[in-house]
């Protein structure tokens, strides 16, 4: 320990010892001042940037903004970020863009239930895309409806503009329709023209609706509930909550027909997990680190730079909790939450990755190697997300067949030894079973131990 810490010292000294060109990055990068964003009935939840250190090809800052009113109970907000690329990074960026956006089409698929497996809704996925000269701006609406009348919408809103080929700017509008205090999706490009204005020499800006309403209003779209109704039902909720955090505690579970809050009555020293701007400032800051400490290990003794990806893994350890990591890991490789606990839990990839990493770190980088190395990297994160997926199917193939079991009176070990066989008989020779064998670690190499594993999971959570 005194060792990692005595060489993440001298590294720390090498790197502010180094010179840094300032004449290859502009002098300030544009952002909103706080009155700024208040006048649009905003408040500034975040910012932070990175980059511009020796040998980056960017630097970059970002403000996210949030409605003056905004409900705590929906993470809605606004995310401007600005990049300066030294090469033609910010070109390509913007390139890559127009290209998805085209590719976009609409779809929509059957909502099967986790438990039940049969469907109750529907699924449908809507893009609208368009372009201008520099600019473009892509919109996703995900609708989940259930046959019984619930379900939601998300909206995510994208706008982009590329100035004089070095400057890459970004507005993001995402919320939940008919959750908004203000009307976030309008106010995203007037920010973007806002930060656009402020780069020098530059011409570009994206069309903004004229009949943009600052102050906006919640819209109670959506609930099938009078506003009355609605005040009557957040006025219960908050109480509810009001009443947990007094007795140790309270949990928000989200079920088809509805939200349901759950009293802990236990722990009386609780005081709640992170909130999301907590959990924000951790995940990008840990990133932050991480390119750091890449760059600081550059100028460390060879031996100690190999071995830069320990101090990484161990730094997450040290910086997350097992909840965090979970969070973590669902962001890095865009899963949801139950995926990536099972991949946290079984996949030995992560360990394979730590003990080659000496050998991958003495490999000479440079701007030529660098294509080879971005698709190395994605094509890592594809082969985890599948993994991850892979697992989740497992989980729920084997919660179908237990549950059925349960249902049919069998007692627990007959259940799992039923299961066991059932599951072995019918994904045998399976593709996706035989690369979670493969890339799982100890026990978990053996379906039946994973199987067994899935069973004690579904017991403690009261489903068999």
């Amino acid at each position: 320990m005194m060792l990692k810490k005595s060489v993440l010292f001298l590294g720390v000294m090498l790197l502010l010892a180094l010179p840094v060109s300032a004449s290859q990055f502009p002098g300030q990068l544009p952002s909103i001042t706080k009155e700024e964003a208040n006048s649009l009935g905003l408040i500034i939840s975040y910012g932070s940037g990175g980059g511009g250190w020796e040998g980056s090809n960017y630097i970059n800052s970002y403000q996210d903004f949030m409605c003056a009113n905004h409900s705590p109970d929906y993470n809605n907000y606004i995310e401007v970020m600005v990049t300066y690329y030294t090469d033609n990074e910010a070109v390509e960026q913007f390139s890559w863009f127009i290209k998805q956006g085209k590719n976009y089409t609409d779809r929509e698929e059957d909502l099967i239930g986790f438990w039940s497996g049969e469907k109750e809704g529907t699924i449908s996925y809507h893009y609208e895309f368009s372009e201008g000269p520099k600019y473009a701006d892509l919109k996703f609406v995900y609708t989940k409806r259930y046959f019984n009348g619930h379900g939601f919408t998300s909206i995510k809103h994208t706008y982009v503009a590329l100035v004089n080929d070095h400057y890459w700017v970004t507005a993001e509008a995402s919320y939940q329709e008919g959750t908004n205090a203000c009307n976030l999706e309008g106010l995203a490009p007037v920010l973007l023209n806002m930060y656009l204005s402020r780069i020098p020499n530059s011409t570009v800006r994206v069309p903004v609706n004229a009949s943009v309403d600052a102050s906006g209003g919640e819209s109670t779209s959506g609930t099938g509930l009078s506003p009355e109704a609605v005040k009557r039902m957040k006025d219960t909720k908050e109480r509810l909550k009001e009443l947990g955090e007094k007795w140790g505690g309270f949990t928000v579970i989200k079920t088809p027909k509805g939200e349901v809050i759950r009293v802990v009555n236990s722990n009386p020293d609780y005081s709640g997990g992170s909130s999301v701007l907590g959990w924000k400032t951790k995940y990008y800051g840990n990133k932050a680190l991480d390119t750091f400490i890449d760059q600081v290990a550059n100028y460390l003794p060879k031996p100690l730079g190999l071995f830069k990806d320990y101090f990484k893994a161990d730094k997450d350890i040290n910086v997350f909790s097992d909840d965090e990591m979970v969070k973590k890991t669902a962001k890095d490789l865009h899963v949801d939450e139950r995926s990536a606990s099972l991949y946290n839990g079984m996949s030995d990839i992560e360990n394979r990755e730590k003990a080659m990493s000496p050998y991958k770190n003495a490999v000479p980088s440079n701007i030529g190697t660098k294509p080879i190395e971005i698709a190395l990297n994605s094509m890592g994160v594809a082969i985890k997300k599948t993994l991850a997926q892979d697992y989740r199917w497992e989980f729920e193939k084997t919660a179908e067949i237990a549950i059925r079991y349960k249902k049919a009176g069998m007692k627990y070990r007959e259940v799992i030894r039923n299961t066991i066989e059932e599951m072995s008989d019918t994904t045998m020779g399976m593709h996706r079973v035989n690369m979670m064998n493969r890339n799982s670690k100890g026990d978990f190499k053996s379906q039946e131990a994973r199987v067994r594993f899935y069973i004690n999971k579904l017991f403690e959570e009261g489903v068999i």
